[in-house]
């Protein structure tokens, strides 16, 4: 089979160097010298004297092959295509059926085509938008044939051809004229795909759809008012949009449709401006424009050009005109003047058409929550960073969370937010915990930090690099006793194991005696938490009650003793969480003997979830639902708990 040959040649693609040329020793054939010739990588390959040039000899010829859809092979091995994969023949099976169905459904789309122009005589441009956008009615009508258009079967009256070129022909053929007989005995309702072709879903033009006719040449208003806005510039996709908003207007007499049109230009509109404007807003075509944009009166005293607004619009947004009047009301109530309005809508258009208008007042609400005052709101947009006034939402809501999870009181937080809101709304920040792990700092130090100088926040944005912050020798106290804390568990004041420990602790040195004291009181010699602190010394920056619950579950939910902390101390950094989730799929994968017995803790917990997938969980076909469940039920426990 040519086709299906075919596509498997093309899956098993392979790049050879140079085309497959056979040549005769007793004709003799001159190629450029193909020594040492680069290979697709660039790297260079030596011939040997039998294979000289890149000639390989084989019986009394030599063998070339520039370029070949088949490795070379010797006359011993067997051709790579002798066998295909199971998977590999559902694919072609797959491919194949899926171009059988594009053919099919390509083939009704050019018979509709011919119906509407030919038989219903509509314009041709008509009758090609339609039957190419209309694919739910196509396949409709393939539905109402599908056992006329049945590949015949062998044995049957019908004569079944093995060429597949001449398989196709008849196929088409059948299509055609199955569907040919639909519409002479079954008059169409051309409405339907007329208005899905102007972009209306099923469910959409269903309540539309006339009831007294089927043809569209019949509803001379519709179609005439149709053409004008085909060559007035709409995209005819675009149009069922405006349809559906504003039906009394396309059934309306001559001169309705295209006096609306006219009034919007006198407005001071461009014809782009005017196309956006209905499309983005149909219902404008049925109200009083006058009344409807009034905005538009102040934009001339700020100013502003009518149309330099349309550069802004976009057909896949709607607009309020009516709401948008709030804004310069609201910035001539701040104090603004009609010059300075202009000015900042000019700078930030989005002020007046994201939302129309809602998004910017959900900015000031955030800002009046904090205790802005009229004075702060009118030196706030006075300074407005250069960003939308989305952004700006966003970027100051994320600065409020960091500084809410570093400990920051409301009060301060909302003292901070009024007097820099310029700088906070600028961009978005990194979570605390990302900003606190990569500066290597603590909380009281990045608050500091941060209210001395509010710039420094620009340094903790999405996309920039934080380094480790030096030590702080204004908190020499707090070193001093970590120092204390280490020398007194037998550390080595200088060494590098101290030094490691240092950088990593962030309690203050009493809490970590207690912390230490509490892991020697579990059961583990003072010389093993030791050796512990030195190779995790991170563990000890947890709260008591943390690690106890990470004990008690290795020692009263799993087989592992309390000594195996030694060997992995890192286990006490995960969750709890994360621990059970992956001793109950471990267990769940040794009851069924895939796994090995008391595997170390390090083994699969210490991996990536990318690699415990791949080494655990996919070991069993129904290891990834079965993990899921166990990361819900663990999730499920976890809320329970916290309620």
């Amino acid at each position: 089979m040519i086709l299906r040959s075919a596509l498997r040649a093309a899956r098993r693609l392979r790049w050879v160097p140079r085309v497959q040329l056979i040549v005769e020793r007793s004709e003799p054939y001159r190629v450029a010298h193909w020594c040492a010739t680069a290979t697709r990588y660039g790297d260079v390959q030596e011939s040997s004297p039998a294979s000289s040039c890149g000639v390989t000899p084989i019986g009394h010829r030599y063998q070339l092959r520039p370029y070949s859809a088949a490795f070379a092979r010797s006359g011993g091995e067997k051709p790579l295509d002798v066998e295909i994969e199971d998977d590999d023949e559902e694919v072609v099976d797959k491919e194949l059926k899926q171009i059988k169905r594009r053919r099919i459904f390509w083939t009704a789309k050019q018979t509709f085509m011919e119906y509407l122009h030919v038989t219903r005589g509509l314009p041709f441009a008509d009758a090609e938008h339609i039957s190419k956008h209309s694919p739910a009615f196509v396949s409709k009508l393939l539905d109402q044939v599908k056992d006329a258009i049945k590949d015949p079967v062998e044995g049957g009256e019908e004569v079944v051809f093995r060429s597949k070129v001449k398989k196709t022909e008849v196929r088409d053929e059948r299509v055609t004229k199955a569907l040919v007989r639909l519409f002479r005995y079954h008059p169409l309702n051309e409405f339907e795909p007329f208005f899905e072709s102007m972009g209306l879903k099923p469910v959409e033009y269903d309540s539309l759809l006339p009831r007294d006719l089927m043809f569209l040449a019949d509803d001379e208003a519709l179609l005439k008012n149709y053409h004008f806005l085909c060559n007035y510039g709409f995209m005819r996709i675009k149009i069922g949009r405006i349809y559906r908003a504003a039906v009394e207007v396309f059934s309306s007499g001559d001169n309705v449709l295209p006096s609306k049109l006219s009034a919007l230009e006198e407005l001071g509109f461009s014809k782009t401006t005017v196309i956006k404007l209905v499309t983005s807003c149909p219902v404008i075509l049925t109200r009083d424009l006058n009344a409807e944009f009034k905005i538009m009166q102040w934009l001339d005293d700020g100013g502003i050009q009518r149309d330099w607004i349309g550069q802004f619009l976009s057909v896949r947004k709607s607009y309020n005109w009516k709401k948008m009047v709030d804004i310069p009301q609201f910035f001539a109530e701040l104090g603004f003047d009609k010059e300075g309005i202009g000015k900042l809508i000019r700078q930030n258009p989005d002020f007046l058409l994201d939302g129309s208008g809602k998004v910017l007042f959900r900015t000031v609400s955030i800002m009046l929550k904090a205790g802005s005052g009229k004075k702060d709101l009118f030196n706030l947009f006075t300074d407005f960073p250069d960003v939308t006034a989305r952004d700006f939402a966003r970027n100051v809501q994320s600065v409020i969370l960091l500084l809410a999870e570093i400990g920051v009181s409301d009060e301060d937080i909302k003292q901070f937010v009024v007097t820099n809101a310029s700088i906070l709304g600028s961009a978005q920040v990194k979570a605390a915990n990302s900003v606190l792990t990569n500066l290597s700092v603590g909380k009281r130090r990045l608050w500091r930090i941060i209210k001395e100088d509010p710039r420094q926040l620009m340094k903790y944005t999405f996309g920039t690099k934080l380094n480790r912050l030096p030590p702080d020798r204004s908190n020499d106290k707090s070193l001093k006793e970590k120092v204390k804390f280490l020398k007194g568990v037998g550390f080595v004041e200088g060494s590098e194991d101290m030094k490691k420990a240092l950088k990593s602790f962030r309690g203050k040195g009493d809490e970590l005696q207690d912390r230490f004291d509490f892991l020697v009181r579990t059961g583990l010699s003072p010389t093993d938490v030791v050796n512990m602190i030195k190779v995790a010394p991170h563990v000890l920056n947890q709260k008591i009650h943390v690690l106890e619950s990470k004990i008690s579950f290795l020692l009263n939910e799993t087989a592992y003793p309390l000594t195996a902390l030694v060997a992995f101390p890192s286990y006490l950094s995960f969750t709890v969480e994360r621990t059970k989730v992956r001793f109950l799929m471990y267990n769940w994968l040794q009851e069924r003997g895939l796994v090995a017995p008391n595997f170390a803790l390090a083994t699969f917990l210490a991996c990536s979830e990318k690699d415990f997938m791949k080494y655990y969980v996919q070991k069993h076909e129904m290891g990834p639902d079965v993990f899921e469940k166990f990361k819900r039920e663990v999730a499920e426990t976890k809320n329970t708990h916290c309620t």
